[in-house]
């Protein structure tokens, strides 16, 4: 049997532009494959955790949580891979940008930097809008009750390897490439950075959150246009989470030891504190 050719593979995009096999995919057919991996992944977390529940298992601990996390990452990158096998040249580098270097190793701590730059550029915004202090998003609450070394391994590949390569496929490989067929370069990164930071307020406790992760939307936007890939995105949304992550998982027991060791050191306390619900995952 005959088995259906698969179109070419797509010329090289322009300086400034994601792949996305622009002259395979047509633009109605990309967003509905752009939705359709969110909603994979939604689908996916959803499946799982009806096992959960089932078996009255609490969700918000970190073990349960990294298998539904696991879930919802498989059920995006399925769709991921259909798209590219089924509508675009059937490789992840040239339909979604999907490539890694080890010379970007420097977008690691670059993307800590970011974080902390997010953070504190929010920091009056956030304090204005909540006095009596912000909420903490879920996952950030997770990470903080993380008791063994099982359960923060755990948490660390969801937030900081699962998590940046997924979302980076999502909403710069796809949405933001999509965006740019029809728009500028910086309305395309503006708007792809508001709708990675919106969707965030599923969790109704992420709200403070939200502003950071606009910024940092932004970044990572800029940064994947400027490679025509998402090999510095990455590193760089994995440096904005493994910091996040770090800070919630050791942050109080840091503070505790440099209190026994220098003295005082409250207003450092209030800072890691507020960092916790500042940091967007």
């Amino acid at each position: 049997m005959n088995m259906p050719e698969r179109p070419p593979s797509p010329p090289a995009p322009p300086s400034g532009y994601l792949p996305v096999a622009r002259d395979l995919v047509p633009s109605g057919r990309m967003f509905w494959w752009t939705v359709g991996a969110f909603f994979a992944g939604v689908l996916g977390a959803n499946l799982i955790g009806i096992f959960f529940v089932a078996a009255n298992a609490d969700l918000t601990d970190p073990i349960p949580f990294t298998v539904v996390f696991v879930g919802q990452s498989a059920g995006s990158f399925f769709l991921i891979w259909m798209f590219s096998q089924r509508a675009a040249s059937g490789s992840l580098q040239a339909d979604v940008g999907l490539r890694l270097s080890l010379s970007d190793w420097w977008g690691l701590p670059a993307g800590m930097g970011l974080q902390v730059v997010a953070a504190f550029a929010t920091y009056p915004l956030i304090r204005l809008m909540f006095p009596d202090g912000a909420p903490e998003q879920g996952v950030a609450g997770i990470a903080e009750g993380t008791e063994t070394s099982m359960e923060i391994i755990l948490i660390f590949v969801s937030v900081a390897v699962l998590a940046p390569i997924v979302e980076e496929i999502i909403y710069r490989g796809m949405l933001l490439s999509w965006l740019h067929r029809f728009m500028g370069k910086w309305p395309a990164i503006v708007l792809s950075a508001a709708v990675f930071a919106g969707i965030h307020l599923i969790d109704w406790n992420a709200r403070a959150a939200i502003p950071g992760l606009f910024l940092i939307g932004i970044v990572l936007g800029w940064a994947a246009l400027k490679r025509g890939d998402l090999s510095l995105a990455i590193p760089l949304h994995a440096g904005v989470n493994l910091l996040a992550a770090f800070l919630l998982v050791w942050g109080t027991e840091i503070v505790d030891w440099a209190e026994n060791q220098v003295g005082d050191l409250e207003p450092i306390d209030g800072i890691v504190r507020w960092f916790g619900t500042l940091a967007g995952f």
